[in-house]
């Protein structure tokens, strides 16, 4: 879990623009070298020349850079409080946090952290000095400690792992990459370790260590440990502690998402511990939470403008873009908020979409067996991944700042399609009693099908809400079902009518059956399933299963009970 890295592309501060600052609590005028420190490497990012001017405001500007590559780079604010510097930068549209700890004395170092969101920080060092520029510099290196803590990752026996992170914490103990090697350690205790007290005593000594670094620190290594613990079978009852530490470093620039993240788990450990009582008395708080966070998504999602189509000549082919994604996936971000951007450009009849979740890189509470069967039909080997018509798209992944190029591919792609005429005509009814759906579907007009032509029958439900680890909080398009099989119906040469009934207290049932099954190999990153199975419709879809490729494609919704 800390091994995400910084974005290559990060590039330096180009002028900073300042806000009225308080009192500092040393004289921080002068240039600065700021160095990260990730669990692999190191980076000299920039020198930041600070100064104050005559009307009491701090300004920093970038005079060296250790990266290049960025479009764009901005200081949003900069504050220099008497315990504490913090630049908050907006870097090729990802905002990034520095913050570093004031000593009451001028000092030539200052120490501090990096943080991207707010569960995770990166330990970092503002270093006075009198260069101008990097010229002739390596900005980035690998010292001995991270050569150790390379070393052990790669190690697949336990005991010897342990052994080296141990060792890395006696001869590199007052490096930075040590907080990886103490919160790796209590990763292994927690699994490994029988004596709580062990994995306490470790847990304490991680926290310790990112002490130095500032309260960002040690908020994103209390996180990690109460995640850490709140996943282990010996070591849960202890999660509690930590997690609440990491709350109580809350502050006012603290988002409501991750927030809501922290109260939800802090229930459980609360729970874990055998004090369902706090837990809960959290409820409102957690509600409240949800109810604001959601607030927040909506107003910014998508963050960049939508035109609405143009209206096409003629009745046309429909685009069917099928999604691969994950609630726990990192690069799916880009994808989920670029496919939803495309719904608000497209009438439905035009663009189906179809959003697939997979347990890529953990468990996902969206997934199911059709889902399963669908990516091993497609060939799907990770997320997102995705197939326009059948066929595939360029990459499509990456991190919200990079949803906009993304949606921008796919109305390409989609402009290139939508103009073909259909291959045949469907028809698509659905009737709902209770829990009872009735589906009836007719095709006609495909004179000579291709031999592994089949019509497929769809259930997804169009939005649902849970919010995932990777910031997505509502999923559209989410399929939950295939009626009739993924194998379909085969097509006659004029005609075919096929009908399905599902009955939803059933496929409900068996959701929660798989999902436990699931959790029997691997926890859940929280409690939450979503299997209301509200906003429902159905998509048929003529497809050939041989070449894959989707003939023509309709959708209809479910009337409401």
């Amino acid at each position: 879990m800390y091994r995400r890295m910084l974005p290559l592309a990060l590039a330096c501060l180009v002028g900073l623009t300042v806000q009225p600052a308080l009192q500092a609590a040393q004289d921080l005028t002068g240039t600065w070298k700021l160095t990260v420190y990730f669990p692999t490497s190191e980076m000299d990012l920039c020198l930041l020349k600070i100064i104050r001017e005559d009307n009491q405001q701090w300004r920093a500007t970038v005079i060296a850079r250790g990266l290049q590559g960025v479009e764009r780079l901005t200081a949003e604010k900069i504050e220099v409080l008497p315990d504490r510097l913090k630049i908050v930068l907006d870097v090729g549209g990802e905002t990034f946090v520095m913050t570093a700890r004031l000593p009451d004395a001028k000092s030539t170092k200052l120490y501090a952290s990096l943080t991207r969101r707010a569960d995770l920080a990166w330990p970092a060092i503002l270093e006075r000095t009198e260069a101008n520029d990097f010229a002739g510099q390596k900005t980035t290196r690998q010292s001995a400690a991270h050569e150790a803590y390379i070393k052990a990752g790669r190690t697949a026996n336990v005991e010897q792992q342990r052994d080296l992170l141990r060792e890395l914490l006696k001869q590199h103990g007052d490096h930075p990459v040590a907080i990886y090697a103490a919160v790796r350690l209590v990763d292994h205790a927690a699994d490994y370790e029988d004596d709580r007290k062990i994995t306490q005593t470790l847990a304490q000594d991680s926290l310790q260590r990112a002490e130095i670094f500032g309260r960002d620190m040690v908020r994103s290594v209390a996180w990690q440990l109460g995640q850490i613990l709140l996943q282990s079978a010996k070591a849960r009852a202890l999660a509690a502690s930590y997690i609440q530490k990491a709350v109580e470093l809350f502050d006012a620039d603290t988002p409501a998402d991750f927030q809501e993240r922290a109260y939800k788990a802090l229930a459980k450990a609360y729970r874990a511990a055998g004090e369902p009582q706090r837990a809960e008395a959290l409820t409102a708080k957690i509600a409240e939470l949800e109810k604001q966070a959601d607030t927040e998504y909506r107003r910014k999602m998508p963050p960049f403008k939508i035109t609405p189509a143009q209206p096409r000549d003629a009745e046309g082919r429909a685009v069917v873009l099928e999604l691969f994604t994950g609630t726990q996936c990192p690069p799916c971000v880009a994808a989920d908020v670029a496919c939803d951007a495309i719904a608000q450009t497209y009438p439905t009849s035009e663009v189906i979409l179809l959003q697939y979740h997979l347990h890529i890189p953990g468990p996902d509470p969206l997934t199911n067996p059709e889902t399963e069967r669908r990516s091993e039909f497609y060939g799907v080997r990770g997320t997102p991944t995705a197939f326009l018509n059948g066929k595939p798209t360029p990459p499509l992944g990456g991190a919200l700042v990079h949803a906009e190029q993304r949606y921008r591919t796919l109305v390409k792609l989609i402009e290139a399609e939508r103009q073909q005429k259909p291959a045949c005509r469907v028809q698509l009814s659905a009737h709902r009693q209770g829990d009872q759906l009735d589906i009836e579907a007719t095709v006609t007009g495909l004179a000579n099908p291709p031999e592994k032509a089949r019509l497929l029958l769809v259930l997804v439900e169009e939005e649902v809400r849970y919010a995932a680890p990777n910031g997505i909080r509502f999923h559209h398009h989410v399929v939950r079902a295939f009626p009739g099989g993924q194998q379909g119906f085969a097509l006659q040469k004029d005609k075919t009518h096929q009908k399905v009934r599902v009955v939803l207290s059933d496929l409900r049932k068996d959701l929660h059956s798989y999902l436990n099954r699931v959790a029997d190999s691997g926890p859940f990153p929280d409690d939450d399933r979503p299997l209301e199975l509200r906003k429902l419709k159905v998509v048929a879809l003529i497809q050939d299963l041989a070449t894959r490729e989707i003939l023509h494609a309709t959708i209809t919704a479910i009337p409401a009970e």
